[in-house]
């Protein structure tokens, strides 16, 4: 199979794995693209699919490690140097030998000690990738996240170089302390100095090109985008450590002195989205490489009939359990140290618990082992089975252990919310009385029809889980209740089907506005599943019709105003209202008046002429004048409220950063400038 072939297969597991996440959060998407890895290598089979585990660290891995690191903070390295450095050389290294001997004794095979030691190797650094993953659903104690960052970016060094070391010694039959010592501080020193002298030419090489007015926001991209790549191969080509150099170029990157110029500002948006993209892109990849990878290389020692299948997996879960209890072992013995130096225990139970349990193994283990030359056949198929068996177990243990020590992490609070739906009121409250004086008030209404949405959103993330779960209860029936009624308008044949299609879309956006992971997923689907398939059944029996009277519905689709698209609103609205008002002592009556308010609001909007097409298609005014005029009147509310103390420096950033965003976008929406 082709390079090309491979790329569009895992494109589009990556998109199948985020659709069915975001049908259904409560899987960790890393979990659903390791299965979609795994399907891959069930469907396409052994040596269909080919991966260079080199290329894989360079142009996956390093990237990834690059961006962490421009992310990271060198002062917190700095703070915790002693316990990263722990971490990363000698408990790295007695992983190797403990794994590495222990795996040696278990197997049913006489495996080489060399052999055994790059095993130990392959699995002894944590991944980087997998644990950011963790980072993203545990909250984590601030210092232990920098630390198992830091620790994570920075082991695979070590972890590669005692692998290289074994290596050496399997194929040569000779080993030498002294060599092996010398070859191992020039590949960090090697390292360093590659990221170091690469990132600051590439800082040159930017200032030089501004300096003759010959720098662009792409050419600036480009540069920033081949600086890990460079770091890694030139790093490598030298002796030196491939990761150290990625992760010290972006350490440096993270330093450099941000100039305040409308050129840096347009250069930091795009670097930003680009990044998002491909880290986004890049950490699907690795789980979906890993997936894939773990069926191919488990297969041959399972298929083996010589070895029981059962003894493997209970080498294999002993081998998983010891890689976490020498690494506690390890951690309690920093403890003691620590404890001994300043008369105090540096770490509880509890965070020893999460830093055990965050020392996962991830795709860079595989990408290792696979380094491995052949051997012996059936050697070699143990090994790479049994690195393969105790990363996934590994990665398993530590999405379904740490939620014992770490709390799951709930969607982020919002600042001072209560303070931010009062500035938004107030911008209503002056928007309503500039319809007074304006020659055409539909803009206005449309803009104050968005600054209600925001509210009731507002109101929705303030809630407690309990009452949000109850909300997003609510919502989901009142999109049945709009459904409902839809389908009944439609057979009666009240509706045109250019009408249709419209409310169809209008009853898609209210699915999406539904946070997924507060409903029953059944449910959810269910609802989805009804509106698609009644959608599909009505086109499909309305083809005939809507070919002999195509030329009158896009005629109908023309008209300023659709009689029976706005009577099927004003009718769904009033059983809304009805149904709101039986329902009210169970929700918030605050949210409940809200939502009331919001629907009479759409119902008035109408009444006033507005386009029913409009206030369903989330209403984009004619003008952008009375969308700056919002946005300029927020900016105001914002910098009176932190004068006068009522809002925090830090909640005002976040509704400036949010207006600039709407405005960016309504300023490219409208096509004036």
């Amino acid at each position: 199979m082709t390079s090309f072939v491979q790329i569009i297969i895992f494109l589009i597991l990556l998109v199948i794995s985020n659709t069915i996440y975001r049908l259904n959060p409560k899987f960790p998407l890393p979990f659903i693209q390791v299965l979609l890895g795994v399907g891959a290598g069930l469907l396409f089979g052994v040596g269909n699919l080919t991966l260079d585990p080199s290329l894989f660290l360079a142009l996956v891995i390093a990237p990834l490690n690059f961006r962490e690191g421009q992310q990271s903070n060198v002062d917190d390295l700095m703070e915790n140097w002693k316990v990263i450095a722990f971490l990363i050389f000698p408990l790295v290294f007695l992983t190797a030998l403990g794994i590495g001997s222990l795996a040696g004794y278990l197997l049913p095979v006489e495996v080489p000690l060399s052999a055994s030691f790059a095993l130990g190797a392959a699995l002894a650094p944590t991944d980087a990738v997998a644990f950011l993953v963790l980072s993203n659903r545990f909250a984590f104690p601030k210092r232990l996240e920098t630390i198992l960052t830091l620790e994570g970016l920075l082991n695979d060094a070590s972890g590669l170089v005692v692998f290289q070391f074994a290596i050496l010694a399997l194929t040569t039959g000779s080993f030498s302390f002294v060599s092996a010592g010398t070859q191992f501080v020039w590949a960090l020193v090697g390292g360093m100095l590659a990221g170091f002298f690469l990132a600051f030419g590439h800082r040159g090489l930017v200032s030089l090109l501004e300096k003759l007015d010959a720098a662009d926001i792409p050419g600036v991209l480009l540069l920033e985008l081949s600086l890990p790549l460079l770091a890694y191969f030139v790093a490598t080509y030298i002796g030196g450590s491939g990761i150290i150099a990625v992760v010290i170029a972006g350490l440096f990157q993270s330093k450099q002195l941000k100039k305040m110029t409308l050129f840096d500002a347009r250069v930091n948006r795009v670097n930003q989205i680009v990044w998002d993209t491909l880290n986004f892109s890049l950490n699907g990849l690795v789980f979906l490489v890993f997936g894939y990878e773990f069926t191919r290389i488990i297969q041959p020692a399972l298929r083996n009939p010589l070895i029981s299948n059962g003894h493997l997996l209970g080498i294999v879960i002993l081998l998983t359990i010891s890689l976490f209890l020498l690494r506690f072992i390890g951690l309690l013995c920093l403890n003691a140290y620590r404890k001994a130096r300043s008369s105090k225990s540096v770490y509880s139970v509890h965070e020893l618990g999460i830093l055990t349990f965050s020392g996962i193994k991830g795709s860079v283990s595989i990408a290792t082992i696979l380094l491995l030359p052949k051997f012996d056949s059936l050697i070699y198929s143990l090994i790479l089975f049994t690195v393969g068996m105790v990363t996934l177990l590994s990665f398993l243990a530590g999405l379904f252990v740490l939620p014992m020590f770490a709390k799951q992490k709930n969607e982020s609070p919002i600042l001072e919310g209560s303070v931010r739906i009062s500035i938004l009121q107030v911008v209503v409250n002056e928007l309503e009385l500039d319809i007074e004086d304006a020659a055409n008030p539909n803009g206005i209404y449309i803009v104050i029809g968005q600054y209600y949405r925001r509210i009731e959103h507002l109101h929705r993330q303030l809630m407690s889980v309990d009452m949000r779960k109850e909300v997003a209860s609510l919502r989901l029936k009142l999109v049945e209740i709009e459904q409902k009624g839809l389908e009944t308008a439609f057979a009666k044949e009240h509706l045109s089907l250019s009408s249709y299609r419209h409310y169809q879309n209008y009853l898609r956006t209210l699915e999406q506005d539904i946070n997924r992971d507060l409903v029953p997923t059944f449910k959810y689907l269910w609802l989805i599943s009804r509106r698609v398939i009644n959608k599909w059944y009505n086109e499909w029996i309305s083809i005939e019709t809507s070919l002999r009277k195509r030329n009158q519905d896009a005629t109908a689709q023309k008209n300023e105003y659709d009689p029976a698209l706005s009577e099927l609103f004003l009718a769904n609205t009033a059983v809304i209202i009805q149904f709101l008002e039986k329902n009210q002592l169970r929700f918030s009556a605050e949210y409940i008046q809200q939502l009331k308010e919001f629907y009479l609001y759409q119902a008035q909007l109408i009444h006033a002429g507005i386009k029913v097409e409009d206030v369903i298609g989330r209403m984009k005014p004619e003008s952008l004048d009375d969308l700056l005029r919002g946005y300029y009147l927020e900016r105001k509310v914002v910098a009176e409220y932190e004068k006068y103390g009522h809002l925090s420096q830090m909640a005002a950033k976040q509704m400036r950063r949010n207006i600039n965003q709407l405005e960016s976008y309504a300023l490219t929406e409208f096509d004036y400038f």
